[in-house]
């Protein structure tokens, strides 16, 4: 697009998002990128404010793209229903906050593959008042507008999002590969979701038992607050050496969490992941973690929550099983475990004797009065 005005073009180019700016390389207008792939995006044209654009809906469908217009909001709606468009050009009616226009903008964004939005605008004035109500636009047309540059500006959108996704999914690729923690030498939370729905399919298909125990660093945050964020380090280390000290070869043991922990034991009993837990919690609150400066006796929490191979439930159950068991052990003075067993709760308070409780806190009562 160019501009008559010199002053306009100053203040345009300050206007213009500078991640997608038009200042990639700008390619022959109507052209697409890959001349030997066909182009099959959709481009939804929100022609809500009823501008004639007969011309630059032609040379849209002339250049390869299938077009829907939408000339009213309802009819914009029900097309975005049908067919989520690769690109949007929007030529609204009126742009406020919390429009309805906006709203349906907004509605159709994902986070992981965001549909760029060209804002066609009368003038420089209206695509301020658009960005002060972060209309999620990437590019913008001054009206009248030529149909060859809107086609040239939805190639540059396209070509933009394509670079994202590539970007994102790079990004997916590399997480994937993150396997340790890189502060304890556990396994990451990442990792570990995924070892827990592979063990969980492997103990139901085989009707093994599985257990989980969900760990917690007791007043951990008073520890970060009075000491250094090194010592805090240091404390999460050393519970991390205690578990691997303590549990199977076969076993797992997560990060899970800025102060918890999570250890999975396959083909583990209710009684014997009780018995584990007893071990980890007694070792723990025998140690001493000092430095230079500073010196903590550190506890833990731990809920834990068994499959036994046979009932219906899901992965998410145990995780969510275990996590009520231990807001309960923190609720009833931590230092504890407790064993999540559907409407009660058995816990071992210090390490001694099973004890029945009523039923369970809710998570939110529990935290509530911790």
């Amino acid at each position: 697009m160019t501009f008559a005005d010199p002053a306009i073009a100053s203040v345009s180019s300050r206007l213009l998002d500078p991640v997608f700016s038009t200042d990639i390389q700008r390619m022959p207008l109507g052209q697409p990128e890959n001349p030997s792939q066909p182009t099959s995006q959709v481009v939804l044209v929100m022609n809500h404010n009823r501008d004639p654009l007969d011309e630059l809906t032609t040379a849209l469908a002339r250049n390869g793209y299938e077009v829907r217009l939408g000339e009213s909001l309802a009819q914009s709606c029900r097309i975005a229903g049908e067919d989520r468009p690769d690109v949007v050009l929007l030529n609204p009616l009126v742009l406020c906050e919390d429009g309805v226009e906006l709203e349906l903008l907004e509605r159709m964004q994902s986070e992981d593959d965001p549909i760029p939005v060209i804002l066609l605008v009368a003038d420089l004035a209206a695509l301020a008042d658009a960005r002060s109500l972060r209309v999620p636009f990437r590019d913008f047309v001054l009206k009248p507008c030529s149909a060859a540059e809107c086609v040239h500006r939805v190639e540059l959108a396209l070509q933009t999002r394509t670079r994202i996704r590539g970007l994102q999914t790079r990004a997916r690729q590399l997480e994937s590969q993150v396997s340790v923690d890189f502060k304890t030498g556990l396994t990451s939370e990442l990792y570990m979701k995924k070892i827990m729905g592979l063990e969980w399919k492997r103990a139901q298909r085989h009707q093994n038992p599985l257990s989980l125990l969900l760990i917690d660093v007791d007043n951990f945050k008073s520890v970060n607050d009075t000491t250094e964020y090194a010592f805090g380090d240091e404390v999460l280390r050393r519970v991390a050496d205690a578990l691997k000290g303590n549990v199977r070869e076969t076993d797992f043991a997560a990060r899970f969490g800025g102060d918890e922990f999570c250890v999975l034991l396959p083909q583990t009993s209710p009684a014997e992941a009780v018995q584990t837990a007893l071990r980890i919690r007694q070792r723990i609150s025998g140690m001493t973690v000092h430095s230079s400066n500073f010196e903590r006796q550190v506890t833990v929490s731990i809920g834990v929550d068994s499959y036994d191979g046979r009932k219906a439930s899901s992965v998410d159950h145990l995780r969510r099983h275990a996590n009520r068991a231990l807001h309960e052990a923190k609720r009833r003075g931590k230092n504890q475990v407790w064993l999540y067993s559907g409407s009660e709760q058995r816990g071992s308070e210090q390490g001694g004797a099973g004890q029945q409780a009523g039923p369970p806190a809710s998570a939110d009562e529990a935290a509530a009065e911790e």
